[in-house]
């Protein structure tokens, strides 16, 4: 059933609209059937997400993540120029309007994409992927102020954690604050400060200098490290706050352990995996 007639489709108003929400510009157009096409093809992008996230754990499937995200933006920036496109056509013709082009109806699909893509980005940051800045030379050179890293957060909670991997935890000190360190202590391993040495089974992991005055945290005596916990170190061993300070860190408070450099503070040939 057609309404009064309005004179034009407005182009940016169609892609403003699809930009609020998939598939709005094309209903805007009067391209119904498109239009739910491609909200509903948005809609399902979500449950794929949330279902393979329950299922991921590996570098691979978050890099699959991004492809799958690159996609999704590639999508809707295609799905807003077609909405424009379209108002181009129509630009300068009658249009009459249909009874889904009303104000309500572009409102209430806006109020369910707007929080349904919030929704969809928290649960991205919470359990897939997040991105930090280094804010201090704790892990230099691996990392230094201003590196822009990306955090694997897939299945961290029963991922096995291997010596060497770089993390991302909560603070035990301030579980507010983010640190990264990395795992040189894996559950049942033995921890001893012996003179001015930081040994590992027995292997040597830090020492201080002989013109530099150890501090009280080279003072304990041989420890086994706990099941479900970790000693963790700063690449910058006399410039870390660390397990030398806080003690053995549990499991449960990792929240992913750092993948890639994405944004290196300096020279591009830093690029890439970190390790």
């Amino acid at each position: 059933m057609s309404h009064e007639t309005s004179q034009t489709r407005i182009p940016w108003l169609a892609l403003s609209l699809t930009m609020c929400c998939p598939g709005l510009g094309q209903l805007y157009c009067g391209r119904a059937g498109r239009g739910l096409i491609i909200f509903s093809s948005f809609a399902l992008f979500g449950p794929l997400v949330v279902g393979m996230s329950l299922v991921a754990t590996s570098t691979a499937s978050l890099f699959l993540f991004g492809g799958c995200l690159l996609v999704y933006l590639g999508a809707a920036i295609w799905a807003a120029i077609d909405a424009r496109r379209i108002a181009r056509t129509l630009s300068g013709q009658d249009y009459a309007l249909q009874d889904y082009n009303h104000l309500a109806v572009y409102v209430l699909l806006s109020l369910t994409s707007i929080p349904y893509s919030i929704g969809l980005a928290f649960f991205l940051r919470a359990n897939v992927m997040e991105a930090f800045v280094i804010p201090t030379r704790s892990m230099s050179p691996t990392l230094i102020p201003g590196d822009r890293i990306l955090t694997n957060k897939l299945g961290i909670s029963t991922r096995t954690i291997h010596r060497g991997d770089v993390i991302v935890f909560r603070n035990p000190e301030n579980r507010r604050q983010n640190i990264v360190k990395r795992i040189v202590g894996l559950p049942g391993d033995t921890v001893e400060f012996k003179e001015r040495e930081l040994l590992i089974n027995g292997e040597t992991q830090h020492r201080v200098p002989d013109n530099v005055t150890p501090d009280s945290r080279l003072k304990v005596a041989v420890e086994t490290i706990p099941a479900g916990s970790y000693f963790v170190l700063g690449d910058n061993r006399d410039l870390s706050h660390d397990s030398r300070n806080f003690g053995f860190l549990s499991h449960g408070e990792i929240t992913g352990a750092v993948t890639y450099l994405y944004w290196p503070a300096k020279s591009w040939s830093r690029f890439g995996s970190v390790k």
